[in-house]
């Protein structure tokens, strides 16, 4: 994956989806290659569980927030990951650069995980993984 741009300020929303119709789907998101979890994860990032998938939401992202992003699905088939890189940049810089290729990552041969990414605020572009 290419990396996305988002002004710092923003809100981004980092979406981990599987196909798979176990129930015991396990998620965990790493951010470059740190488990973020209720005692290390910053204020401004929240994570909500659902079943099937799991959100990860960054509230007026700052420079600090940008890295690589990893969502690890697990379950008693095995796991995978998906993941994706996030530069945030002052809001006064122009925002650049869009996504050129699709990655999937399975859990099980019929269960596909789809990670997307989107901004909201000033001068921010969007895309989605799938």
């Amino acid at each position: 994956m290419r990396s996305q741009e988002s002004a710092a300020g923003s809100k981004l929303v980092l979406r981990c989806e599987t196909s798979s119709e176990y129930s015991s789907l396990k998620f965990k998101w790493f951010k470059n290659g740190n488990e973020l979890n209720r005692k290390n994860k910053p204020q401004n990032i929240k994570i909500q569980k659902k079943p099937g998938k799991s959100e990860l939401r960054i509230n007026k992202a700052s420079l600090a927030d940008s890295g690589e992003y990893m969502c690890r699905v697990t379950s008693k088939l095995g796991n995978d990951s998906a993941s994706a890189n996030i530069t945030i940049v002052d809001s006064n810089d122009v925002v650049t650069g869009m996504p050129a290729s699709t990655e999937r990552a399975y859990v099980s041969s019929e269960s596909p995980i789809r990670i997307s990414v989107s901004t909201e605020g000033a001068n921010t572009s969007s895309c989605k993984y799938t």
